[in-house]
């Protein structure tokens, strides 16, 4: 079963939360740097929640793909981390996390 690439299909938005599931690891890493080039072109910050195996290759490609202007736009996240920050796994609790990270990143590069 073939794939579809689901970042040059895609609407633009503005804000918003993407889950992607995937089975090919390297064909995600494609996907999401092309979303990362993307939002850095529609000058967007770019919150990145993933597990902590996953986080050391992500990280790399954003080291050979972005400079480090770009890179000031990015954040990545260990998802437990980010998920249990507060020790419960509420809604309420994760959004008012949400918040502070994307608040932090945009004192971060103005």
């Amino acid at each position: 079963m073939k794939t579809v690439n689901p970042i040059s299909n895609s609407k633009k938005f503005d804000i918003g939360h993407v889950f992607y599931r995937f089975e090919d690891k390297q064909f995600y890493i494609n996907n999401l740097m092309s979303f990362i080039k993307n939002g850095l072109e529609s000058k967007q910050r770019i919150l990145i929640i993933e597990n902590m195996r996953a986080l050391p290759l992500i990280k790399a490609n954003i080291d050979k793909k972005f400079n480090h202007k770009q890179k000031e736009s990015i954040r990545l996240i260990n998802n437990f981390d980010f998920y249990l920050a507060n020790g419960d796994f509420y809604t309420k609790t994760i959004l008012t996390h949400f918040k502070e990270d994307l608040s932090m990143l945009k004192m971060k590069i103005q």
